[in-house]
């Protein structure tokens, strides 16, 4: 069994050891090739709980994974070769365990404030590279939390961190395991550690704290979505917060700048934005819709078929709810017939009283389908000028009217 000086120092970043012994596969995974290197005592963190591995190096050499076995021995993976016996110094990526911390401690936080307040279970901890996550089990089933909740939430644990309670982590004997008031039973047998936070925490933990709560700095919840049955919550503390902050600030100021609003007044205003520019786009499409519509009027003029009015146009790619308003408009007039082509679009219509199956022609011509009446596919414009030839030729001495009205 490796001693795991993180224990009890948390904060130590440079030791020195002995390797006892190395391995070309990995701890767990036998079939996973790589070379594993186990110390007499290492303050790597190997991944557990939810907390990622710790990153470093071992005389120089990266250290990229770290594990624990079932024997309690932690193996780091070295991108180098070492041997037993050799004396190593370990350096331990300072900044990415700070962070770890300061992400596990405010976990801790935030689920004992759940549970406190709303009597919510925490099942398990994903910790990210941009957020980390917990899943709570709320009593009465649901998968949400109240804007209100959330605050209160937040508020109760930023509070206890400027407040700066000591955080104790600690082996209890079996006798005073069973005495403690934990928030939930140990998940383990064996070696039971435990991290308690001031009067109002403690739980059973193998993971890395501060000192106090007042190192984790600042905790922000940032959403709480359904999954899997469960509420999951996704937060990020100390400098993570710090940056959230100070990116939505600068994107705050930008947007205010944009709409000459103060902070507080950037929802309506973008509110009344978004109004001015839905009757804007309105607006937009019914005149896209009104010169489409005198497009077809004048296409229809010059081309004909016995008893109809043939439009053949061809037009850019535009807007589709203007193209299908001016489409309805045009065959509500009887005896006309419509072959479009926009963009790498095609429709084609007819009037009520007009005998042309659309869906067949457009098969003939392209790749798409409808109704007899209204049939639409993708194709380039020579597409419709084909059509028109079929009808023309197959019309010759044809009635294309089946009822005059």
């Amino acid at each position: 069994m490796t001693e795991r000086l993180y224990y009890d120092h948390p904060m130590l970043w440079d030791f020195t050891s002995t390797v006892v012994s190395v391995r070309d596969t990995h701890p767990l995974r036998p079939k996973e090739s790589g070379f594993w290197v186990a110390l007499a005592e290492s303050a790597f963190y190997p991944t557990s709980g939810g907390q990622p591995y710790d990153t470093g190096t071992l005389n120089a050499l990266p250290v990229t994974d770290v594990e624990v076995d079932r024997d309690g021995v932690v193996w780091h993976k070295v991108e180098g070769a070492l041997n037993p016996g050799d004396e190593v110094r370990g350096l331990i990526d300072g900044p990415r365990r700070l962070d770890h911390m300061e992400q596990h401690a405010g976990e801790h936080m935030i689920a004992g404030a759940i549970w406190e307040l709303l009597r919510g279970t925490t099942i398990g901890l994903h910790l990210g590279q941009e957020f980390s996550t917990i899943d709570v089990t709320m009593p009465d089933g649901r998968m949400h939390f109240t804007p209100e909740e959330i605050a209160a939430v937040e508020d109760l644990v930023n509070r206890r961190i400027r407040e700066d309670w000591p955080i104790r982590c600690f082996f209890p004997s079996e006798e005073e395991l069973a005495a403690l008031p934990l928030r939930k039973p140990p998940t383990v047998t064996e070696h039971v550690r435990i991290v308690a936070m001031g009067d109002f925490e403690m739980v059973a933990c193998g993971g890395t704290h501060p000192a106090s709560t007042g190192r984790i700095g600042h905790v922000k919840i940032i959403s709480v979505a359904p999954s899997k049955g469960k509420a999951r919550i996704a937060f990020v503390c100390g400098a993570r917060a710090d940056r959230l902050f100070r990116d939505t600030f600068i994107s705050v100021t930008k947007a205010g700048n944009v709409l000459s609003a103060p902070a507080d007044k950037i929802a309506s205003a973008a509110g009344e934005l978004k109004a001015r520019l839905s009757g804007a786009e309105k607006e937009l499409k019914k005149l896209q819709s009104e010169n489409l519509l005198s497009e077809m009027n004048k296409a229809s003029e010059t081309e004909s078929l016995p008893g109809v009015s043939l439009c053949v146009l061809s037009i850019p790619e535009t807007d589709a709810a203007a193209v299908s308003d001016a489409v309805s408009r045009f065959v509500a007039e009887p005896s006309r017939a419509l072959l479009l082509s926009f963009g790498e679009r095609l429709t084609f219509a007819r009037s009520e009283n007009v005998d042309i199956n659309m869906n067949e022609l457009i098969r003939r011509v392209a790749r798409g389908g409808g109704r007899p009446d209204l049939a639409s596919g993708a194709g380039i414009p020579e597409c419709t000028e084909v059509a028109r030839k079929i009808l023309v030729t197959e019309g010759k001495g044809k009635s294309w009217i089946t009822n005059r009205k």
